[in-house]
Formats: structure tokens, C-alpha cells, sequence
């Protein structure tokens, strides 16, 4: 008998299968799934669906492990399905910083926006319509769940190119939430979540004393409420405080930009120092002295894993009590593993961001939109919680990063060179035509390696 629950992985190589890994064998609604990788690199595949019916023989629980180079042999019958492929993400990352800072640049994550947010969307944007493509045929009624960068570009050219249901997430919630325990003094662990301790590697997820509100879009996100989780006191003008009185550098290393755009705004912003700051079209070099902002090394890049590193997890797990000790561990971005949970489980579930098409959600940025809030998530069902007005300076960095946004979607869905030219020329970091005129002719031409719509 056909099994109900089906989620398809896309991209398995990629660090966050090691998370999803972990999550579905805490939790009864993943009981008898079938789980489906799909990695370009055979040998590679086979060590990750190791790791699974390993875990799955030790645990007894009842998951069924499929895996395939080719996407549309484990499509048909998905419920969800995780796009977590990268496109030679490494060298054209580095590549991309180098065409910046060559044009008189200097971004410092550099995933989503600007010059380096147009290429990448250059190589991810079709790869994400090919793959709705083939889930229009095979599988129309899953939902497609987007981790990866350009995010929001990468969203919008699905939504407005494609008929796909899809929602997009970004563990920066968590990374802001662990920021303001700390800077609240508010890190201690109930004993009910040092049930996930200890981790090993990459970052602890949130202790889980606080709730946040936040509004924006994906990495220029605004802290709207900080509430105290056992009793609801609003913890914003505590918060507020200890950001006007400490010296910035008793402010935790990568909030420290977030920090000042506080004291300009009156809104701490989020998820970190380097993606704010490439919103934020005000940062200058004086913010990057006082803030320690600098371009992200892209060599500590942790995204993808060979097959030795997966062969490495693998021999690590040798009986029961090390399955354990392995499932046990939780980093950020757990919370992606839970939109499948939610759309497998009963009623809908409160989740505490993600992306998806404005629609009035927050009334004065454009309904057209991709923007991430809070919201539910259930069987079939997605829908964000009305926000209602942002403050006009953080409404108006979002908004022009949202329309930028689009059209680099547009540009990199259809081929329009017109659009791309356009998605730089109203950039406030280009603010020159041959600026933007040449920083687009080496992005082409960085790009002719990969399978462009250009």
C-alpha cells in the first residue's frame, strides 16, 4: 500500500539534510513517511541514504529511504518538496564578491541583494522553474519549500512563472532570537529543551525564553515585539535600554550593526549585521569600523558536504546510543523540517516566520510582494498574520528592496536583459548607468558556464 506522507529533498548534499535527519525521528507525525533524495552525485547520494536507514533500522521507525540523480523518478506522489540545491555555490560566490568590489562595491553577505543577488538568480531562478515544472506534472497538489538563496527572487519567479504552491524559509529568526537572549541575559535552558543539547557544530538554536514579532522581507526583517515567553511582559523597553546605555561592544559580535540601525530607526533589525547592512543603503565606512562589518568569508562557507564528510556522520552512528546522541543535537534551521510536519499534522500550527506573497499582510508595502512574517502553517495551508503598518523608513527600505526584488525574478525567469539592467540602475548601491551597464556584462559573462534563460 502506498504510503500518505512523502517529502522529497532536492539538493540532499546539502548540510540541511543532516538537520532534517535529525528532526524526523523526534517527532510521531514522521512515522512511517517516505523520504526521497535526490543528489546529481551517485556516491554521494548512497552515503546520505545510509545515514537514513541506519537511523531508520536503529529507531524502528518505520521511514522508508528512496533516493535518485534524477528528481522526477521521486516526485511523483510528494506532499512537500525542499529545494536545497546550490549551484556551484562556492566558486560563483567568490566570483560574485570579485565582480563587486572590482565596480567599486562592497557588500558583505551578499546572498540576496545587489549585483551578487542578480547572479545568483541567474543560476537558481531556472533551476526552481524547472523543478515546478516538473512538479505541476508529477506531483500538483505538493507544496514546493524553498531554503535557499537569492530566496525571495528565487520565490517570486515561481509565484508569478509558475502555478506551484510555495513557501519559502530562512533559519534567521532563530539567529536573532539567540542575539536578544544574550543581549537580555536571558540564555539559561529549561531542562525541557537541554533535551537537544549538546551541538557540535555550526550554531545552538534559541533557548526559547523569549517570542518575537517581526515584519520585512527576507534579511531585512524589523523587530516589531520581544515578549517575555512565560509571562508576556513586553521586553522592548528593557531591550531599549540596554541598547542606548552598553558601548557597542558589549553588544554581541554580528548585532552590532543591527544596533545602530536601531538608534536610527526605533527598530532593531534583523536576522544579522552583514544581511542588514546590505539593505541599508545609509551604512558607510564609519559602520563598518565601529560594527566589524566586513565581507562574508566565503571559504567558512558550511553549506555543502562531500561524500567523505557524509561517510564521516555515518560511522559515527554505530548503535543505539550514538543514533541518539546524533538525533539528539538541534542547530538552527530545525524549523524547516517542521513546515512538513505541519502540513502532515491536523490543525494549523503557529510558525514563526516565513516568506510568502504579501497580499495586505503588511498594508503599506505592495501586495505583490514577497514578505516574511509569522503566521500558521497546516495540511494544505499557509497563511500570514496581518501585520498592519510598518514605520515609513522601514517600510520604504523594504519596499524598494521588494520591487528590486521582482524584477531581478522577472529578468532571471525570462531572459530579459532589459529587466536585470533595470533591477541595477534602481539600485542605491549602483547609482550609475555605466556602473550598472558593466557590472551586468561581466555577471553574463560569468554566468554563459551555467544554464541561464539568457
Amino acid at each position: 500500500m502506498a504510503r500518505e506522507n512523502k517529502i522529497v529533498l532536492i539538493g540532499s548534499g546539502s548540510q540541511y539534510t543532516e538537520f532534517f535527519l535529525q528532526e524526523i525521528f523526534k517527532y510521531e507525525e514522521f512515522r512511517g513517511c517516505t523520504v526521497a533524495l535526490v543528489d546529481r552525485r551517485p556516491e554521494r547520494l548512497e552515503e546520505v541514504l545510509n545515514i537514513g536507514r541506519k537511523l531508520n533500522e536503529i529507531m524502528d521507525w518505520d521511514v522508508e529511504f528512496i533516493g535518485s540523480p534524477d528528481r522526477r523518478d521521486m516526485l511523483p506522489g510528494a506532499k512537500v518538496v525542499y529545494m536545497f540545491a546550490a549551484v556551484n555555490y562556492m566558486h560563483a560566490w567568490a566570483r560574485e564578491l570579485e565582480i563587486c568590489q572590482k565596480h567599486g562595491l562592497n557588500p558583505y553577505e551578499f546572498h540576496t541583494t545587489g549585483p551578487a543577488g542578480l547572479s545568483m538568480a541567474m543560476r537558481h531562478v531556472p533551476l526552481a522553474l524547472d523543478i515546478a515544472a516538473d512538479m505541476e506534472e508529477l506531483c500538483p497538489n505538493a507544496w514546493l519549500v524553498l531554503d535557499n538563496n537569492p530566496l525571495a527572487r528565487i520565490q517570486a519567479a515561481v509565484t508569478r512563472h509558475s502555478k506551484t504552491k510555495v513557501v519559502g524559509y530562512c533559519y534567521g529568526h532563530e539567529l536573532v532570537q539567540m542575539a536578544l537572549e544574550q543581549i537580555l541575559g536571558m540564555t539559561d535552558r529549561e531542562e525541557s529543551t537541554k533535551l537537544a543539547d549538546p551541538v557540535e557544530r555550526e550554531f545552538m538554536c534559541p533557548a526559547d525564553n523569549i517570542t518575537l514579532r517581526q515584519a520585512g522581507v527576507n534579511h531585512m526583517m524589523w523587530i516589531l515585539d520581544v515578549r517575555d515567553k512565560k509571562t508576556g511582559e513586553d521586553l522592548y523597553p528593557k531591550l531599549k535600554s540596554i541598547l542606548d546605555s552598553v558601548p557597542l561592544s558589549d553588544i554581541p559580535a554580528g548585532y552590532r550593526y543591527c544596533t545602530e540601525v536601531y538608534k536610527l530607526f526605533g527598530l532593531f533589525g534583523s536576522p544579522a549585521d552583514s544581511h542588514v547592512a546590505d539593505y541599508c543603503w545609509s551604512s558607510d565606512k564609519g559602520n563598518q569600523e565601529r560594527s566589524g562589518l566586513y565581507p562574508f568569508p566565503v571559504k567558512d562557507w558550511f553549506g555543502g558536504r562531500d561524500q567523505n564528510a557524509w561517510a564521516q556522520i555515518a560511522a559515527q552512528i554505530t548503535g543505539k546510543e550514538s543514533a541518539q546522541a546524533f538525533i539528539k543535537q538541534r542547530r538552527t534551521g530545525w524549523m524547516s523540517t517542521q513546515i512538513s510536519r505541519y502540513m502532515f499534522g491536523g490543525d494549523p500550527t503557529y510558525f514563526p516566520a516565513f516568506n510568502a506573497v504579501n497580499g495586505g499582510t503588511i498594508e503599506n508595502l505592495s501586495p505583490d510582494l514577497i514578505v516574511e512574517t509569522c503566521g500558521v502553517i497546516g495540511p494544505d495551508y499557509v497563511a500570514q498574520t496581518k501585520i498592519g503598518r510598518l514605520p515609513d523608513a522601514a517600510a520604504a527600505i523594504c519596499e524598494l528592496n521588494g520591487r528590486i526584488a521582482l524584477l531581478a525574478a522577472d529578468a532571471t525567469a525570462t531572459g530579459d536583459k532589459t529587466l536585470a539592467l533595470q533591477s541595477l540602475l534602481v539600485d542605491p548601491f549602483v547609482h550609475s548607468e555605466t556602473v550598472a551597464k558593466n557590472i551586468l556584462e561581466d555577471i553574463l559573462q560569468e554566468n554563459k558556464q551555467y544554464d541561464t534563460r539568457f
